[in-house]
């Protein structure tokens, strides 16, 4: 993150002050960290509850007429030329309809983008090291490496783009704080997750 970025998040530049590309990163920035607003509480506006009573005065209404009128027997008079000629349609769509292709019978799955984010934490003396967030449901099924014994434990892991909480596990019982996060957020049991934003992949 460049300084003019920085110095924009923390209140000391305006947004017309920066260059092109501080201002696409920024505008990036307030769309991603919107979602961390998702978890205050908020109040329902006053028109809400008359928009849910009427609502609900809809659902609960009876259904009688709709299903009366599509129930209802009907005698359908039809001449014998008009009694061919349906006949003679139906005949016609049922022979010439072509089959659908197989492969668009059923949807295929959809992909999911994902990024690959490096972390890294320095602990000399540990034994084991892993991220746990949000993205992995809080389960520390992603372990850092210290391949060469300095105690600095690094590793790369796939993750959605979007706005996300973590923290480090060392020896599988000590859950740390990434000291190096760029942005912080109240876990509420006393500590802080460290918030970490991705950005979806340019696109060409």
């Amino acid at each position: 993150m460049n300084n003019e970025l920085n110095e924009y998040l923390d209140g000391d530049r305006e947004l017309e002050e920066l260059s092109p590309e501080a201002q696409a990163e920024a505008d990036a920035w307030r769309r991603l960290t919107g979602e961390l607003k998702a978890d205050e509480p908020r109040q329902a506006p006053a028109w809400m509850e008359n928009a849910v009573m009427s609502q609900i005065a809809l659902a609960d209404a009876p259904k009688e007429s709709l299903f009366g009128w599509l129930l209802r027997p009907r005698t359908i008079r039809l001449s014998p030329l008009t009694s061919l000629a349906v006949a003679a349609a139906a005949v016609a769509v049922f022979v010439l309809l072509p089959d659908p292709a197989p492969d668009t019978q059923q949807p295929g799955p959809v992909a999911v983008t994902q990024i690959l984010v490096e972390f890294s934490l320095d602990a000399p003396g540990a034994m084991t090291v892993a991220v746990a967030g949000d993205f992995s449901g809080w389960e520390t099924e992603f372990a850092l490496d210290d391949a060469d014994g300095d105690g600095i434990w690094t590793g790369r892991i796939p993750i959605t783009p979007g706005v996300h909480k973590y923290m480090f596990v060392i020896d599988g019982t000590d859950w740390v704080t990434d000291p190096r996060a760029q942005r912080y957020s109240d876990d509420g049991f006393g500590n802080r997750n460290a918030v970490l934003a991705v950005s979806p992949p340019r696109s060409l």
